[in-house]
């Protein structure tokens, strides 16, 4: 086997490896209950865009050019010899790269079988065709794509790779929508990833395969390899510092996500111009490209875009910059274009025709989708996670987050955890119920306190009556309630020669003996009536609804009067008081009031009084009892 084959199988593999950094990086920066869904797809997106790539991709990308546009033969792998077949792995694994992307950016709220048609998309049609445009070449090596033609340099694929993928995702995060919670009236609210150690593990899996990514497209191990090897790892470096010191000049701690952000977009913005740019050029295009991709972030969230991770600022932003850069930076005489203004037009063409090519499919392909199928996991689902709505996998720790997280977002605390005993979860849960018993036994007792402090400023602490307060909220329901059909009457009661027995056998014995009148009265107008201690010896009934009030109120006050004249017994004393009674009668009068009804009553009730005590009086009428 021909040593440059060799040496694309093995930078191959190193790119494959990306893809287990992918999977770490994404997985550590969702929560918990959705690192699953997004493990699987990432390993389905490689599966998917390696057999499209074999199918369609390949022969669309490097099969023979029509008019510098796209490829017609080769597909299917048909009349590829190792060498060729070398060469199909190594970019096979890069069309899985650039598929990948989106995977991150739409995590935690896109349907499985919806991510895996952008999937679909993105390997057999959109990433191809752009590939074609800026690396097809001729077997002599004369290029054959359009932008290639114009001299356009990509040497690792800033822009074909990168942005392309960047560029799908924004289109697809414009189409899902943030996540739920994601984004307040007024501000933004952190989601954070469940696993940020597994997280940063991701970025240095993806750091070693950016050494395959960029030094194996020199397609042969030449003298360039080490140039570009010192500056791909000078890039991921530069990036993470500057990344590092942004976070801690704006918020004074260095914020783990920005700097493993930056080293990634130090990483993307070397990715086109690695093979021709000094180191010391290296570290001004990834230090800026971790700036570009840190503003970017803001410039998400001014918007309200919600990127789980950050991937388009990362490879969008940073491969735009990256590619823009190498009119700026690459030597002179390494220009097709003969000048840095020249060769920055012809960059600028490529990121734009490519952006636009890429935003445009996507956008278009993913409108198409939604009108056939469902772009979105519920609410519900998205409530519970990922992991279990859309493959019913769990484990007792993403159990016990799901039931903590329906817990926290319906703020319903009553009933405790449930996992697995003797698993990693059940100790944590065994505390949380402890907690969560304790909380619930507080809010008993709160609720206890308040439904006495409510008995206490509605009910007489003597009789248990109810207060004038609440005797007078009662009134004025029950008048909004009056019809022809429903009349009523309010009795207003005065114990007579209550004073008396206060000030000789003292206040004990008056208060055991409105606590026996208010006895009485419970059981002569029972459950229907309303009855209130108005203050001091002085009472009143609401009776309602009433057929015939007057006859009614009556019969009532008649029944008061009898049984109040009843001699009440404390200390083998026998204490002999009696009432007097107003009666006020109201019915469908809308202009009649409260506080009317209440003077009306207790006018009768003084006319009551000086007919001699003892008796009852309507208001309006002279008839006595």
């Amino acid at each position: 086997m021909h040593t440059e084959s060799q040496w694309l199988l093995l930078c191959g593999f190193l790119v494959m490896l990306m893809q287990a950094g992918f999977t770490c990086l994404e997985s550590g920066l969702v929560r918990a209950k959705n690192s699953i869904n997004v493990a699987i797809k990432n390993l389905v997106d490689f599966c998917i865009s390696i057999v499209l790539f074999a199918l369609v991709g390949y022969g669309l990308m490097f099969g023979t050019s029509a008019g510098g546009w796209v490829g017609t033969d080769s597909f299917g792998l048909s009349g590829l010899g190792p060498a060729a077949l070398a060469f199909f792995f190594f970019q096979a694994v890069f069309c899985g790269t650039a598929t990948t992307i989106v995977s991150g950016a739409v995590a935690e709220r896109m349907r499985f079988s919806s991510y895996a048609f952008v999937a679909l998309l993105l390997s057999g049609f959109i990433y191809p065709i752009a590939g074609h445009w800026a690396w097809a070449q001729s077997i002599d090596g004369s290029p054959q794509g359009w932008l290639a033609k114009l001299g356009f340099i990509d040497f690792a694929g800033s822009t074909v790779v990168h942005s392309m993928g960047g560029w799908v995702a924004l289109a697809a995060l414009i189409m899902v929508g943030p996540r739920l919670g994601r984004f307040g009236k007024s501000r933004s609210r952190m989601i954070e990833g469940h696993s940020l150690p597994i997280a940063a593990l991701g970025v240095f899996l993806l750091w070693f395969g950016w050494f395959g990514f960029n030094a194996g497209s020199t397609l042969q191990f030449d003298s360039r390899v080490p140039a570009i090897v010192v500056n791909t790892a000078m890039s991921g470096a530069v990036g993470g510092l500057v990344a590092m010191l942004l976070s801690w000049m704006e918020t004074r701690r260095p914020a783990a996500e920005r700097v493993m952000n930056g080293v990634l977009a130090g990483l993307v913005a070397i990715t086109a111009s690695c093979d021709l740019v000094s180191p010391g050029s290296a570290v001004l295009i990834a230090g800026i490209g971790a700036f570009v991709a840190d503003r970017a972030s803001r410039l998400l969230l001014r918007f309200r875009i919600d990127d789980a991770i950050d991937a388009v600022p990362v490879h969008l932003a940073a491969g735009i910059w990256g590619t823009l850069a190498v009119a700026l930076f690459a030597p002179l005489d390494a220009l097709p274009a003969g000048s840095r203004w020249g060769q920055f037009g012809v960059q600028f063409a490529g990121v734009a025709s490519i952006g636009l090519f890429a935003l445009s499919a996507g956008f278009a392909g993913i409108l198409a989708y939604r009108k056939f199928a469902t772009l979105r996991v519920s609410h519900r689902d998205e409530i519970i996670g990922l992991n279990i709505a859309e493959h019913g996998a769990t484990t007792s720790l993403l159990d016990l987050l799901s039931q903590m997280d329906v817990q926290a977002h319906t703020g319903d605390f009553s009933r405790p955890i449930n996992v697995e005993q003797q698993s990693e979860a059940s100790q944590v849960a065994a505390f949380y119920n402890a907690v969560l018993e304790k909380f619930n036994l507080e809010i008993d007792r709160r609720k206890l306190a308040m439904e006495r402090l409510a008995d206490i400023a509605n009910h007489d602490p003597l009789t248990g009556l109810g207060n004038r307060r609440l005797l007078l909220e009662s009134l004025r329901r029950t008048l909004s309630l009056a019809t022809e059909n429903h009349q009523g009457a309010m009795l207003y009661l005065d114990l007579d020669g209550f004073k008396q027995i206060n000030d000789t056998v003292g206040h004990d014995a008056g208060d055991a003996l409105l606590r026996e009148v208010a006895r009485r009265l419970q059981v002569i107008a029972g459950h229907q009536a309303v009855l209130g201690r108005l203050g001091g010896d002085e009472f009143a009934v609401v009776l309602a609804p009433l057929d015939k009030p007057q006859e009614d109120a009556s019969e009532i006050a008649k029944r008061i009067i009898e049984a109040l004249s009843e001699p009440c017994e404390y200390a083998g004393q026998a204490l002999r008081v009696g009432v007097s009674v107003g009666i006020a009668v109201f019915g469908p009068d809308r202009s009649e009031t409260v506080k009317n009804l209440v003077r009306k009553a207790d006018e009768a009730m003084y006319l009551a009084k000086m007919a001699g005590k003892g008796t009852f009086q309507f208001y309006g009428a002279v008839e006595t009892g």
